[in-house]
């Protein structure tokens, strides 16, 4: 007997029914895979979005400061959507090529590095952060602290000041003695020099003078104040030395017709004439009488053994006649313009005069 056919295989309609069910019934519910569950913060609490980490500083820069000092620069990093802002730095250094950092934080551009080792390199780096952190550091900068200088020198002293015996009444010749250099200050390699009238703390300075120095320029019969000043290499130089006060002759001296020669004979007349004269013209102090003397300096002025002149029929004119020395040398003849009191007013030397 032959079997029925298989009506869900053979009938369309009836394979439509058992797959889907009855036409007329509801079609089959449909299972979707699960969801995750959202782990978004609850309704009403704020959102935070992270903070991006700041970039590297740019543009370090350092600099020598004062002896074991660095001066380190440097700009913020740029922003974009990928660098925060920076909040704050930090600088490290290390001596060069050690790779040991020692780390200050808190630093601000431009900053200062100290207590470092003179005439020693240095690696410099910096960071900058942000509340997220850190970011990279900059790239490393190297250089050596300066090495330090001579110190200052001390004041010098001054020796004299005195009006030059060249007849002017224009010029102050100063002499001073070079510092001592002790621990704490440097040899002297220079000097300048400053007057000005007495009392008036108006100066005028003369730079890189050496003694003695002449002074020019100057009012007759004028006191001025003198100070001295030396230096080196080092930045500063000293400080100015204590005044010393003198002042210029007040009346001119010329020689006259009668200048005696080179050569002289000890204890005899003053060749060629048997004596000597000078010309004194007040400027501005007033001339009472004229005077000569012998000396073994050229420089400082004798106040003995002086020979009073006498006028001489010559306008100004003042002379005498007088030996030479009673013991042979070389000696400065000096004449001298004398003001009241026979105080001396105005001065000029002569050459040297060899006494045989």
């Amino acid at each position: 007997m032959s079997k029925s056919p298989n009506l869900a295989t053979s009938n369309p309609r009836m394979a439509a029914i058992h797959t889907f069910g009855h036409p007329s019934a509801a079609p089959p519910r449909t299972i979707w895979p699960e969801q995750a569950k959202s782990t978004a913060s609850s309704p009403g609490l704020p959102h935070h979005p992270t903070l991006p980490l700041p970039g590297a500083p740019v543009g370090l820069s350092l600099a020598q400061g004062a002896t074991g000092m660095l001066i380190a620069t440097w700009s913020p990093p740029a922003t974009s959507a990928t660098q925060g802002i920076a909040a704050s730095y930090s600088l490290a250094y290390s001596l060069a090529g050690k790779g040991t950092w020692t780390t200050l934080t808190g630093a601000t551009s431009p900053f200062s590095i100290a207590g470092l080792a003179a005439g020693t390199g240095y690696d410099v780096r910096v960071e900058s952060a942000n509340a997220t952190g850190p970011g990279p550091w900059s790239a490393t900068m190297t250089l050596a602290t300066a090495v330090p200088g001579p110190s200052a020198p001390n004041a010098p002293s001054i020796v004299n000041v005195a009006p030059v015996a060249d007849g002017t009444v224009t010029k102050l010749a100063v002499t001073w003695s070079a510092p001592a250099a002790d621990s704490t200050h440097g040899a002297a390699t220079g000097y300048n020099l400053r007057y000005g009238p007495s009392g008036s703390g108006s100066w005028t300075t003369l730079a890189g003078v050496s003694s003695p120095a002449t002074i020019a320029g100057l009012i007759g019969g004028t006191a001025y104040d003198v100070q001295v000043q030396a230096s080196n290499a080092a930045l500063n130089p000293s400080a100015w030395s204590a005044s010393t006060t003198a002042s210029t002759w007040g009346a001119t001296v010329a020689a006259g017709g009668w200048v005696p020669a080179s050569i002289q004979t000890h204890g005899a007349a003053i060749a060629p004439n048997g004596g000597a004269n000078l010309i004194a013209v007040a400027a501005p102090t007033a001339v009472t009488g004229g005077a000569f003397a012998w000396s073994a300096s050229n420089t400082a002025v004798p106040t003995s053994g002086l020979v009073a002149g006498g006028a001489d029929g010559v306008t100004n004119g003042w002379g005498q006649w007088f030996n030479a020395p009673a013991t042979a040398g070389t000696y400065y003849l000096w004449l001298l313009a004398q003001a009241g009191g026979g105080v001396t007013s105005g001065a000029l030397v002569t050459g040297p005069i060899v006494v045989s």
